[in-house]
């Protein structure tokens, strides 16, 4: 059985149309991860150029009795010790809490550990953390 002339002729545009069109949609596909990737790189590129970094300060004894005191709590005590700095307070109001551990961590102290207890009933804590 032989091919026509017109039959081959057929088969040939169908088959470089098949072909141009899987070619053109890899072609896409490629353009589109490009772009992607080079979005991705440009956004890394703008944060690395807007980043600030913070101050790391030192946890120091008149840098606790000062946050304490700002937030109405009692200083109690403040050591240095193998793990980091360990610092006791009491009567720190629950809703003050929050805010210490935040004003810490504004100057780069980092929180290791945080105890609150409340013996009263009166939302008063005993306070103890481990700075770093």
């Amino acid at each position: 059985m032989r091919l026509k002339r017109r039959d081959a002729i057929i088969f040939f545009v169908l088959l470089s149309a098949l072909l141009g069109f899987l070619l053109l949609d890899r072609y896409y596909k490629l353009r589109d991860s490009y772009y992607r990737d080079y979005l991705k790189h440009k956004e890394i590129m703008f944060l690395l150029a807007n980043y600030q970094g913070k101050k790391r300060e030192a946890p120091t004894e008149q840098l606790i009795r000062m946050l304490f005191s700002q937030y109405q709590g009692e200083f109690k005590s403040f050591r240095q010790t193998d793990a980091g700095y360990e610092v006791q307070g009491t009567n720190l109001p629950g809703e003050k809490l929050p805010y210490l551990i935040y004003a810490l961590e504004e100057r780069g102290i980092s929180v290791q550990k945080l105890r609150a207890v409340d013996n009263t009933g009166q939302g008063l804590f005993e306070i103890y953390l481990l700075l770093k």
